[in-house]
């Protein structure tokens, strides 16, 4: 991806960082699927930072005859701000069951990679679902669809209020697509327009990635299938080898499970007699039952710094501080300070009320 000059990923410190803790953290972090892998970020150390965005008219050019003076002119851009978050956590193991001797693996390497997976969830769905409307976690950055849904009231986070998009209830269960294929080319539609409304144009996708579950990426294939084409699917590995799935240059993720790893980040649809497997209300809400409703949503982010980036301290901060309360417990710090900035108002965007079973 052409993110920007002086941003770096997961991947650049997992390939590049010569200490062996953060390299493996990370590529913990990489291996488990964690959305901050696809997140530029820029090193800065401040907890707030302040930027300007054009979210309305840019400046009007004003046109002159021959031997006229120019006249002057300019814009009003909006002002924002936005907040860096803490995450930190003490891996603990008595020395007793470090030292013991009947260990097939280090008990010390096991929390941690248990830590970095249940992290991993963690972040993935606050990434998609987190608010500070009282429902969510105050301490972490705010998720996509909070930011898409302010869109249409306080408009704090510059998105336009276009870019979260209805379906209408499209039907693109499995028996429809069989016998309409045409709804096959209205979801394909869907997804070209959210694409056009985070600025990916002509098959422009290189910086954006389409998140959506795993159900509804197999339902993509079956829908192109269906249609007797590729449809733009095309597939290529990344630096690590792993098959990645795109859609006109847009790369094609599931953000997976929750922490509890079974309700999906992004449900849909309800699977009757399966605890967790919800789906989403018409609305774009989260349902509550595993019986109704039946639809799913998918999300489109532009990343980069003239789009949607972020902004770090420094590394993801790994220190083995060694034995601690007198000789009794071995302790492993994990601290990162991060956050989220979106400079344009056609950054994000999410497509809802698709009807999946």
């Amino acid at each position: 991806m052409a993110i920007g000059a002086g941003t770096v990923t997961l991947a650049d410190y997992a390939l590049m960082s010569n200490q062996p803790l953060v390299q493996a953290v990370t590529m913990s972090l990489i291996d488990y699927g964690n959305v901050v892998q696809d997140i530029p970020l820029v090193d800065r150390q401040t907890l707030q930072v302040n930027g300007v965005r054009w979210e309305g008219s840019l400046p009007t050019p004003n046109w002159v005859a021959l031997n006229t003076e120019g006249t002057s002119i300019h814009g009003q851009p909006t002002p924002y701000q936005e907040q860096a978050y803490i995450v930190r956590n003490y891996v603990d193991v008595d020395k007793f069951i470090v030292q013991d001797q009947n260990q097939i693996t280090d008990p010390r390497g096991a929390q941690t990679a248990a830590y970095l997976k249940g992290l991993t969830y963690d972040i993935n769905f606050k990434f998609f679902k987190n608010a500070h409307d009282g429902t969510g976690d105050a301490n972490a950055p705010v998720g996509l669809r909070a930011r898409l849904d302010d869109a249409a009231s306080a408009n704090k986070f510059g998105v336009r209020p276009e870019n979260k998009i209805d379906a209408g209830g499209l039907d693109v269960s499995q028996a429809t697509l069989v016998t309409t294929p045409s709804n096959g080319n209205k979801l394909i539609e869907l997804v070209d327009q959210l694409l056009w409304s985070v600025d990916a144009i002509d098959g422009q996708g290189g910086n954006v990635v389409l998140y959506m579950n795993d159900n509804m990426r197999r339902r993509l294939h079956f829908a192109l299938r269906a249609l007797g084409t590729q449809g733009g699917l095309d597939e290529s590995r990344d630096m690590f080898n792993r098959v990645i799935q795109n859609y006109k240059g847009a790369m094609i993720r599931d953000p997976g499970v929750k922490a509890d790893q079974s309700t999906r980040i992004i449900l849909g649809p309800a699977q009757a007699g399966v605890s967790g497997q919800n789906g989403e209300t018409a609305t774009g809400a989260d349902g509550t039952t595993n019986t109704t409703p039946n639809y799913t949503s998918i999300y489109a982010v532009n990343y980069g710094t003239d789009h949607f980036f972020g902004w770090q301290f420094g590394p993801p901060n790994v220190q083995d501080l060694g034995l601690i309360y007198n000789g009794a417990i071995y302790r492993t710090l994990i601290d990162w300070a991060v956050g989220l900035i979106n400079t344009s108002t056609r950054s994000i965007g999410r497509v809802f009320d698709i009807k999946i079973s």
